[in-house]
């Protein structure tokens, strides 16, 4: 079979998504080698319809791949498992609902579901990815056969040149980005703001940076409410969706990326604080420790009193931070030399031909 066109579907897309971001840069890499294709979701923003289409608007033809990114159940697979062409799967993980019972039982469903869909698909891919080992473990542990493991395809074109990571004034800039969540536990880097000004003092500003969707509102009051219970206004800010050069200034800006996520997958944040030189403190979960590939500091307790030690000796210690953030340089290194897009690439030239 002769490839002329690969075309990529997920259940939704939105700017700023690990996702998308990688779909954009694989339509875009397929189409210098000749290969032209679109992108196809369920879940679109109006601004985005010029980039991704609605996923039943695909007609296909005998010289198409599909690509399909799982990540949570949506319409889009039953659709592709019925078209009669060859199929990818790039498994991005899918959360535990759990996490989102107390907030959103639809939202809950659909990724318990997506969870369940993944024993019910292993025998409808020509190949598999998962795009890190931890992923790439649970597919294994479902009976998947020879997946590769397929690090996030990013652009690095759109950060900026790195500058000082280490603020000049006496007030220490804190970050964590990540959309709005309970597996993010951004509760988590409150509590952990509470305890730190108790014990460090004043001189310091918590940003939590990502977008809350329309399900998750009920959680961003929970952790504005805690933010006001603890008195904190003066230490935590939020900022939802910014544009790439906003956030370009926060991780510019910042003199520690802090995340107290349960649950990650990847974790894209971290790549991008290896860039900006920024030092990284991250509890030990999911693929969060593939992604620090030895740098950083990773912790497997959530001992807050501990941790704020861990923090001021990281803000007063000059060589510390030089000596973690050359390690997270040397990690940052490992990951570009990968070019995930020639992986992807080099698996289906083995079986199809361009």
């Amino acid at each position: 079979m002769k490839l002329k066109n690969i075309h990529q579907f997920s259940a939704g897309f939105n700017p700023g998504d690990a996702i998308s971001n990688e779909m954009v840069v694989l339509q875009a890499y397929f189409r210098k080698l000749g290969i032209r294709g679109n992108i196809y979701s369920e879940n679109i923003g109006t601004l985005n319809t010029k980039i991704s289409r609605k996923f039943k608007s695909y007609s296909g033809t005998s010289s198409d791949l599909v690509i399909y990114h799982h990540s949570i159940h949506s319409n889009v697979l039953d659709f592709i498992l019925n078209v009669e062409l060859p199929k990818i799967l790039i498994y991005h993980n899918v959360t535990p609902s759990h996490f989102f019972e107390p907030y959103d039982l639809k939202l809950a469903y659909y990724l318990k579901k997506g969870r369940e869909e993944l024993s019910e698909i292993r025998d409808n891919f020509e190949i598999c990815f998962a795009d890190s080992a931890y992923n790439k473990e649970e597919l294994v542990d479902l009976g998947y056969k020879n997946v590769h493991i397929l690090p996030i395809v990013y652009d690095f074109s759109k950060l900026q040149r790195p500058g000082n990571s280490i603020s000049n004034g006496s007030r220490k800039n804190i970050l964590f980005v990540g959309r709005i969540a309970p597996n993010k536990k951004q509760d988590d880097l409150i509590r952990f703001a509470k305890i730190f000004r108790d014990i460090s003092g004043d001189h310091f500003l918590l940003n939590i940076v990502g977008q809350c969707s329309r399900e998750m509102h009920s959680y961003q009051e929970e952790l504005e409410k805690m933010v006001g219970y603890y008195d904190l206004h003066d230490h935590v800010k939020f900022s939802s969706f910014l544009s790439d050069s906003d956030l370009n200034e926060y991780y510019k800006n910042a003199d520690l990326f802090l995340s107290m996520s349960d649950h990650e997958g990847f974790c894209v944040p971290i790549i991008e604080s290896m860039h900006f030189g920024v030092p990284i403190v991250a509890y030990n979960a999911g693929a969060v420790k593939d992604t620090l590939d030895g740098s950083g500091i990773l912790f497997n307790k959530k001992d807050f009193v501990l941790l704020a030690g861990t923090v001021s000796a990281i803000f007063r210690d000059h060589e510390l931070r030089k000596t973690m953030v050359s390690g997270q340089r040397k990690s940052l290194e490992n990951f570009q030399n990968k070019k995930p897009a020639l992986i992807i690439e080099n698996e289906i030239r083995k079986k199809f031909s361009f």
